[in-house]
């Protein structure tokens, strides 16, 4: 049994690697800047585009942005292997748009350097040395912001004009801005892409922003929120996760517990007319949406004036976080609160196990075996029980595989209804939020449970029939 454990988690880990190469990769393609996100406010208002590097290098040093995305990249051999310490994210994005168009990264190097020392003298001087500083601020700012080659002429024209604004012509700015238009003249008319196809293979090693999330994944430390107070993602989720594990987890215990017997009694109840409304009632069941049973369920136990109204309201008395009492109290206070959103899942999950253990049971109840234990005289209730139950299970097996990642997830309709603070609701609130962090981290998770979900089902199998680990030794 142990050599069938290990094979399947050995089976399992490059599963695993693929589903965290997946999610880095869509974090990465999330669109907005983390770092704007996250230290919007204590970044550079300054337009030196040198000043806005060092502001934004500080604080993606915190995020760790300031290394290789991967363990190697891939990309032109006119682009440098340090374009990854190039900040911000936008103004790299730029710099590698104009260097693939005019093929030659030292010039933009020059270029970028020159536009700098021009706005920093240009932000050293008073208004009074302009007829119209708004004028050359408008135009130096056309160049931190020019992503096409083909819009240098008219930046260029602009900045001409702008230039004349300066009062005094012997001022250092006057020199600067003709060496930057030099510059500018000898990028728009650059051509050299020759080199553009060659790709050029970087190894970076394991310093890098994929190994480093890897590794804190496995620490549990999945980053930081873009939430108000920028806590950790994992602080973020901690408050929602006990009450999903809970809700989830009494559901699916409560249906497995009703299905399994009401399966059972199914098949031996065959072919009667009990068996046959029940059959109806459950695809019935099954066939009714998640918040149309809840609402029912609302309308007849817990409104006033309608149906038997046992529970008084449906919200939650108060939240559990902030309210500094042991989980297991807040439960005990709001456990009549619980019993529809619990109802409400467990009807919903009972139709589905319900009909599986009747097609598992009647796929065994046929086969030589049951016949000859009933040959020789072994009750019915044995038969059922002892010889054709366990070997019926394989169905409502591979169904926990698929409902095994739920518990984690939670229900976003059932939880939205009945104001549940569970992993649904906080799936919705960082959905709006844009909050990308959270969002892949519970990806992440509920990914990897349903790989676990089907390693535990593996398992099942081999202790519900030794034959399923005999025969993978063959």
């Amino acid at each position: 049994m142990l050599r069938y454990v290990l094979r399947r988690l050995l089976l399992a880990l490059p599963t695993l690697l693929v589903i965290t190469l997946i999610t880095f990769g869509l974090s990465k393609c999330a669109p907005g800047d983390p770092v704007s996100q996250i230290y919007g406010e204590n970044l550079s208002g300054s337009l030196d585009p040198e000043a806005q590097a060092r502001s934004y290098e500080e604080h993606a040093r915190k995020l760790g942005l300031d290394k290789p995305v991967f363990y190697f990249s891939i990309q032109s051999d006119i682009l440098p292997d340090t374009l990854h310490l190039v900040f911000p994210a936008e103004r790299r994005k730029r710099l590698s748009g104009l260097a693939l168009q005019c093929g030659d990264w030292g010039l933009l190097d020059r270029y970028e350097k020159q536009l700098a020392v021009c706005i920093r003298t240009f932000e050293g001087m008073p208004d009074t040395a302009f007829s119209n500083s708004a004028t050359l601020r408008l135009a130096l700012s056309g160049f931190i912001s020019l992503y096409d080659k083909k819009d240098m002429s008219r930046a260029l024209d602009s900045l001409s004009m702008a230039a004349r604004s300066i009062i005094d012509r012997s001022a250092p700015l006057v020199g600067q801005i003709s060496a930057l238009s030099d510059l500018a003249v000898q990028i728009d008319q650059r051509n050299n892409t020759s080199l553009l196809p060659v790709p050029s293979f970087h190894w970076h090693g394991a310093d890098n922003q994929y190994h480093h999330w890897l590794t804190g994944i496995l620490r549990a430390d999945f980053g930081v929120s873009y939430a108000p107070g920028k806590p950790t993602v994992w602080s973020a989720l901690s408050c929602y996760i006990p009450p999903t594990l809970l809700l989830n987890g009494l559901a699916l215990l409560l249906a497995y517990f009703l299905a399994v017997p009401l399966g059972v009694d199914m098949v031996r109840q065959q072919g009667r007319l009990s068996e046959k409304w029940t059959r109806r009632g459950l695809l019935f069941l099954y066939a009714l949406p998640t918040f149309w049973l809840g609402s029912m369920l609302i309308l007849w136990l817990a409104t006033p004036g309608y149906g038997l109204h046992l529970i008084h309201g449906i919200a939650l008395r108060s939240p559990w976080c902030g309210s500094n009492k042991p989980f297991i109290t807040w439960v005990v206070e709001n456990a009549d609160k619980f019993v529809l959103p619990v109802l409400t899942l467990t009807l919903h999950a009972l139709a589905v196990l319900a009909m599986q253990m009747r097609g598992g049971m009647l796929a065994v109840i046929g086969q030589d075996f049951i016949r000859t234990a009933r040959a020789k005289g072994v009750p019915e209730d044995l038969v059922y029980w002892r010889h054709a139950f366990r070997n019926a299970l394989f169905p409502i097996i591979t169904v926990f595989a698929s409902v095994f990642p739920a518990i984690f997830a939670g229900s976003l309709v059932v939880e939205y209804m009945f104001g549940v603070p569970g992993m649904g609701l906080k799936t919705q609130e960082a959905f709006n939020s844009r909050d990308y962090p959270v969002l892949f981290a519970i990806m992440l998770i509920s990914s990897v449970l349903t790989v676990l979900g089907s390693l535990l089902s593996d398992l099942m199998y081999a202790m519900t029939d030794p034959r399923v680990r005999f025969g993978d030794k063959q």
